[in-house]
């Protein structure tokens, strides 16, 4: 898949990251998370940056043109650029006008910018590795009702496809001469109707045909389901849990 066209979801690969557990990415997701908002040294935020930035070509991974990425990374220099211009506070360390650049406002701009780009590509890494009918299985198969699961998985695969159908009634309506880019705040709403609708409608469609099928197949007739794919932990997911639980023990120490 090309990397100018490449959309936030799961993308087929055999490194090592990918044949994780589901689980044991979810968990490191949310111990990295908590872990750069509990840090209060700024070089350990931009190791942090630095090494989750590595982890994508590590795991065969392009992030150059991902969608959002590029307004990940304006918005983490805005915010850099805000704290280290309007912070005033801390020793002045570059004036430029009525402008000045302080200590405080340096460190507080890598804490905020960090800390963004930290959790926006954590959470890239994690949809990109993980399958999500492992996912959904996997929480299952830890004790989610399958109920929950199957509204997951059904949500995952839903959005791709109006995505798809939104393009196709966008083109459509194109074509028969509508402009979405003229008019003012009247015509907005209209040509937003206009869009809608068609899209309501045949999602609609597609939410009553899946309910049909549940039904005519039983669904929720059992209080349990069986598997045909079962997703089970391998000495990598251990290896990566006994890490995680010695990461989170030097953090416990480092933070205090």
């Amino acid at each position: 898949m090309s990397a100018l066209h490449l959309q936030i979801a799961y993308c087929p690969g055999h490194s090592w990251l990918h044949r994780l557990h589901p689980l044991t990415k979810l968990l490191w997701l949310l111990a990295g998370t908590v872990f750069v908002f509990a840090v209060r040294d700024p070089w350990i935020i931009v190791g942090s940056v630095v090494l989750v930035g590595l982890t994508f070509p590590l795991s065969r991974l392009p992030w150059r043109g991902v969608r959002g990425m590029r307004l990940t990374l304006v918005t983490a220099l805005t915010l850099w650029l805000m704290q280290a211009l309007l912070t005033r506070s801390g020793p002045v360390l570059l004036a430029l006008g009525p402008l000045r650049v302080t200590e405080t406002g340096l460190t507080a701009g890598v804490y905020v910018a960090g800390r963004l780009l930290s959790v926006v590509w954590l959470g890239y890494l994690f949809v990109f590795t993980t399958e999500p009918n492992d996912l959904a299985y996997g929480l299952m198969q830890a004790g989610l009702p399958y109920r929950y699961g199957f509204a997951l998985i059904t949500a995952l695969r839903l959005v791709p496809v109006f995505e798809q159908e939104g393009q196709t009634i966008y083109q459509a309506q194109l074509a028969r001469g509508i402009a979405y880019d003229r008019g003012g705040p009247r015509r907005f709403f209209t040509l937003a109707r206009q869009f809608f609708l068609p899209l309501l409608v045949s999602a609609l469609g597609k939410v009553d045909a899946l309910a049909v099928s549940m039904e005519g197949r039983c669904f929720g007739k059992y209080p349990r389901r069986t598997y045909l794919r079962q997703v089970r932990y391998t000495h990598r997911d251990w290896i990566a849990l006994g890490l995680l639980v010695v990461g989170i023990g030097a953090s416990v120490l480092l933070l205090q």
